[in-house]
Order: C-alpha cells, then sequence, then structure tokens
C-alpha cells in the first residue's frame, strides 16, 4: 500500500479528500520525526533503514452528523434483530470507533 496521497489520479485518495498533507511524520517503532515535506521525509526513511511514512493533515477528517449515526445505530439494530452477525458486528465496530 503507498503512502503517497499526492498522485495525480482522477480522485484523491479518501485519507487526503479536500486537503493536502501539511507535514509528514516517519514512524518508527519507538520514536517519530516530522518534516515540512515528503522528500525529507524519505531520506530520513533511508537513513534509519525503514520507517512509515504518514501524511499529517491541518485539519480533522470530517465526522458522521448526527444523523448519519442515529442511522447507523438504526441499522446496527436491526442487523442484530435478523441475526446478520456479521453485519452487526461491523457496525457495531465501526460506531464504537467513532464515539
Amino acid at each position: 500500500m503507498s503512502d503517497d496521497n499526492t498522485q495525480d489520479a482522477n480522485e484523491p485518495s479518501p485519507a487526503s479528500a479536500g486537503s493536502q498533507p501539511v507535514a509528514w511524520a516517519v514512524m518508527q517503532p519507538d520514536s517519530y520525526s516530522v518534516f515540512a515535506s515528503r522528500m525529507l521525509a524519505e531520506k530520513m526513511q533511508e537513513l534509519c533503514d525503514g520507517g512509515d511514512i504518514v501524511p499529517l493533515y491541518i485539519q480533522p477528517q470530517p465526522a458522521l452528523t448526527d444523523e448519519e449515526r442515529e442511522c447507523l445505530e438504526w441499522a446496527e439494530e436491526i442487523a442484530g434483530n435478523c441475526e446478520e452477525f456479521d453485519r452487526v458486528n461491523t457496525l457495531r465496530s465501526l460506531l464504537e470507533r467513532l464515539k
């Protein structure tokens, strides 16, 4: 999986839809470093013999509206009543992550 969200493509990746990274981090198991450009982050990655490069954004990604969250809760209840266990577990995980 590529960490490059700035490719010239028809549509932006979900992580960067409508925004561009303002900085880049190189994540190591016990530390991280932040850089103003991807190029500098890539140089650090080479110096450290690895690590994950992660884009950093100035604004958080949009959250669900109350109406959208209510709809998910309704769907979770319906799936539970229909014994759609795979779907209800997925919906419950999603709702838990959004809290």
